[in-house]
């Protein structure tokens, strides 16, 4: 069965969310909590919060914007300099 061209953008734009979506806040959340001056706890409860309000907000871009190959793009480039700035604010010992 073959998939035309409407099915396949709602295909990529709905992976674009999920996986995109997941990686995105996960990443967002994980420098959040580095980086907030509070007690440890706090700031990851903080950064959990956080995960569970942009997560909707994303998958909502992905399916609002006009060319999801670009959106592909930047969210990809966006996930690499967030992962970048999660392990240059990790405390020493965490990723090793």
């Amino acid at each position: 069965m073959a998939l035309n061209s409407y099915q396949l953008e709602v295909l990529f734009r709905s992976l674009l969310a999920i996986i995109g979506g997941f990686v995105f806040s996960l990443l967002l959340s994980l420098l959040i909590s580095f980086i907030l001056p509070t007690e440890k706890m706090h700031a990851v409860a903080w950064s959990t919060m956080l995960f569970f309000v942009v997560l909707p907000a994303v998958v909502m871009w992905s399916f609002g914007i006009a060319n999801y190959k670009s959106g592909a793009l930047h969210l990809v480039l966006s996930v690499f300099i967030l992962s970048g700035l999660s392990w240059l604010f990790a405390p020493v010992g965490v990723f090793s």
